[in-house]
């Protein structure tokens, strides 16, 4: 047997490796044979794979659940996955508006807010999830000072500092004072504090927050104006009063003061004789969840 050169055409023994011609590499007849092989072994391989792939794929496409999170069997708008997982029917459209729970709320509306339709109250806080502003939680309400400024002389005769707290009420009733301790503040000096109190308080309607500021001393305390829309002298015009709306849906929601026109005494009018011991805060609430608390 002779071996063709593929570049010059020259005929060569079957034990030759170069072409006695010009040179070029040749392969010999076994390592053509073991060459057709190999490719032989892979086309086998390759339609066993085929053949696997035609008999399993009916079976594994019959393992795979009927529903996902996107179906909707009976266009009821909950998908079939969310009412099974809920004891709901995901082929009765029906059972949208119905209210498996009696709480006030549709399984439609429940699926939408993401509460629980087979129990009343989601959150465990006593509201029923109908009533319930923020059903998926336990709301409470965070006060936080986070600026103020004594304005006046606080303390006689005129001390450059003062012994100043917070008395912080939700509806009326006292929540708590911080800091634990007064604060020597230096007057007409900004300071960035964080006076924080925390309550829980009903999650089915709004809240009245009420701040007072206090100037301690060894004759006893003295309440400190930081209300400049009332020139009252009484202390209803000292305090500040804020209606607070705890949100919908979620806990979150956060209600600041104005930073370009936070509460201050000194824009009461009040001046000369008539004149009271200011101060500047500025604050904020926000709706928590008490379980993280």
């Amino acid at each position: 047997m002779v071996i063709k050169c593929p570049v010059c055409g020259e005929e060569n023994p079957d034990d030759a490796t170069i072409c006695k011609a010009c040179g070029a590499p040749l392969e010999n007849s076994s390592e053509k044979k073991a060459k057709s092989g190999k490719v032989l072994i892979a086309i086998f391989i390759f339609a066993i794979l085929v053949v696997v792939a035609i008999v399993a794929a009916p079976i594994i496409y019959k393992s795979v659940p009927s529903h996902n999170k996107t179906d909707d069997s009976d266009g009821d708008g909950m998908p079939d996955e969310w009412e099974l997982a809920n004891g709901l029917n995901p082929n009765d459209p029906g059972d949208r508006n119905s209210d498996a729970d009696s709480d006030g709320l549709t399984n439609y509306e429940e699926y939408q807010l993401g509460t629980d339709p087979q129990n009343p109250d989601t959150d465990g806080d006593g509201i029923p999830d109908g009533l319930d502003l923020i059903p998926k939680a336990d709301a409470g309400i965070r006060v936080t000072i986070t600026k103020i400024r004594i304005k006046d002389f606080v303390d006689f005769p005129r001390k450059p500092t003062g012994q100043i707290f917070a008395r912080i009420y939700v509806d009326d009733n006292l929540v708590g004072e911080a800091p634990s301790e007064p604060a020597e503040l230096e007057i007409d000096k900004i300071y960035d504090v964080n006076w924080s109190i925390t309550t829980n308080v009903s999650d089915d309607r709004p809240h009245k927050v009420r701040i007072e500021i206090y100037d301690k001393d060894l004759i006893g305390e003295e309440m400190l104006d930081i209300n400049g829309d009332s020139p009252s002298k009484d202390k209803a015009g000292y305090y500040l009063e804020i209606n607070y709306y705890l949100g919908t849906g979620d806990v979150g929601r956060t209600q600041t003061s104005d930073p370009n026109n936070p509460p201050d005494g000194s824009n009461d009018g009040n001046s000369g004789l008539q004149d009271d011991k200011d101060a500047m805060i500025e604050y904020t609430i926000t709706t928590i969840d008490m379980s993280t608390v």
